[in-house]
């Protein structure tokens, strides 16, 4: 009994040694912790903490309330010159030394370069990107945004054309688009308008670039993953599987008819900041034909992009949100609007490599690299 005893005392010492041994092994080997959490910056890198005066301070001179919205909106205000900051992403490709991305905004309050606020030159013609985050390229340099990659792709061709970014220049929503088209981004004499949506502009989903199943969710703030002194490797594990098994819905469950079918009052509570903007609401369907009416009553040609959710990118058949897909691209067919579908671009790829960061879903610049060419040769002859 006392040898079998000796034995259980030896195993687990020596497991306990290989455990500290493992975990210092990984500590040396593994990057630094990184959050991935965003915050904002000024250009001289202080925090624009809205719970402080100065925070409060620095916000306002950044920050402004767009006038024609349909809710309470805010935009950043011509000429603000901010930084997207990820704690932890310092020096990391892609971001400067403090972890950050410059937000810059020209005197007529798009994230573009100032020569395009001037009317347009002879002979020049410009592609008008509307949209929200995906379109901007939230958490990504501007030059790495498809808008400005898909115009350096067609340069070579055509040194005429030139694309004008106006993502989430105030309009986030598509109602909002049709607003600021008319009131603002009208003044850029498009040849051709292009509006991105994603699927949180068409379903009340409950994570922003994302849809967590609930149950998992709850999970996710597990104190595993923050407690001072835990194990790195055993935190670093449970951290990154739970964020996978969140964002993994069994493809049997229609989703999207689950998230249609949701009342006003059951939606999450972004979803209910939002309003009754949704598919299932019916704006977004106005909105387009209100875009393409716009549209045709000047001769511009008018086309729809839909941006995926990076999530569940296994197959077409495994997308969650793969009816939302075929629900838009119905839709733009019946109506006469070139419509494109990105979700193919990015089938069999690994979302956690798409990603800006664990905490930022939304495409980093591999994810814009990958539908750029496929936007360009959409756009081309449209814009011919």
């Amino acid at each position: 009994m006392r040898r079998l005893a000796l034995r259980v005392a030896l195993l687990l010492a020596s497991t306990l040694v290989f455990l500290a041994a493992a975990e210092v092994l990984y500590r040396s080997v593994a990057p630094p912790p990184a959050s991935g959490v965003l915050y904002y910056a000024d250009a001289r890198y202080r925090e624009i903490d809205l719970t402080t005066p100065a925070g409060l301070l620095r916000a306002q001179e950044q920050m402004e309330v767009v006038p024609d919205a349909p809710r309470f909106r805010m935009n950043f205000r011509p000429g603000a010159d901010v930084r997207l900051c990820y704690r932890g992403y310092e020096g990391r490709d892609g971001f400067d030394e403090h972890g950050c991305v410059p937000f810059r905004y020209s005197s007529c309050g798009i994230r573009e370069r100032e020569e395009l606020c001037l009317p347009k030159a002879s002979g020049e013609r410009r592609i008008l990107c509307i949209g929200d985050s995906t379109t901007v390229g939230w958490g990504v340099r501007v030059e790495d945004a498809w808008p400005r990659r898909v115009e350096v792709l067609l340069r070579p061709a055509d040194d005429a054309l030139r694309t004008v970014n106006c993502g989430a220049s105030g309009a986030i929503a598509p109602d909002e688009y049709v607003i600021a088209l008319r009131s603002r981004f009208a003044r850029f004499d498009p040849d051709l308008v292009v509006v991105t949506l994603c699927i949180n502009d068409l379903l009340p989903v409950n994570g922003g670039m994302a849809h967590f199943d609930p149950a998992a969710r709850a999970a996710m703030s597990h104190p595993l993953g923050g407690v001072p002194g835990c194990s790195r490797l055993l935190s670093d594990f449970y951290r990154m599987a739970r964020i996978r098994d969140a964002l993994h819905l069994d493809p049997a469950h229609d989703w999207v008819a689950e998230l249609l079918a949701l009342p006003p009052d059951q939606r999450p509570d972004d979803a209910k900041a939002m309003g009754a903007v949704y598919w299932s609401d019916g704006v977004p369907q106005r909105s387009l034909l209100e875009i393409q009416s716009w549209c045709r009553e000047r001769n511009v040609p008018f086309a729809v992009m839909l941006w995926p959710f990076l999530q569940g990118l296994e197959s077409r058949a495994e997308h969650p949100f793969a009816g939302m897909h075929d629900r838009v691209a119905a839709f733009c067919t019946e109506h006469g609007i070139p419509f494109l579908d990105l979700l193919d671009v990015f089938l069999g790829r690994d979302p956690a490599q798409l990603w800006v960061t664990p905490k930022d879903l939304h495409g980093n610049a591999e994810a814009h690299a990958l539908a750029a060419p496929v936007i360009a040769r959409f756009v081309a002859p449209l814009v011919r």
